[in-house]
């Protein structure tokens, strides 16, 4: 009977080893969004529409303006869960032109 309880007891202390070193690698990762919005902010006027999309994924909204450009909308998380919104405007040749801030809609 000890060796089944010492047993069970390893397989626990397994499991709770596992899920710490689990959450060790995650938390990191969870607390990282200040650097992606610096790196949003510097690559506008750099990144085309599909080298954005490549580094910091789909906008939340696309729009065709009356000149024949877009403009696309983004939302990140910045700090404590606060958000943080972008309008990108491109050129003809969709490249990034410029970004102006704007209020998130999620």
């Amino acid at each position: 009977m000890p060796v089944y309880f010492f047993y069970r007891s390893r397989a626990t202390q397994l499991r709770f080893g596992s899920s710490l070193l689990s959450l060790l690698i995650f938390l990191p990762t969870a607390c990282t969004h200040q650097p992606r919005v610096e790196a949003f902010e510097t690559s506008i006027g750099q990144l085309t529409q599909d080298e954005l999309t490549r580094r910091f994924g789909y906008p939340q909204r696309l729009k065709r303006l009356p000149n024949g450009t877009e403009s696309w909308d983004y939302e990140f998380l910045s700090g404590q869960s606060r958000c943080v919104g972008y309008r990108v405007y491109f050129d003809a040749e969709l490249r990034s032109q410029r970004w102006e801030p704007i209020a998130c809609r999620s």
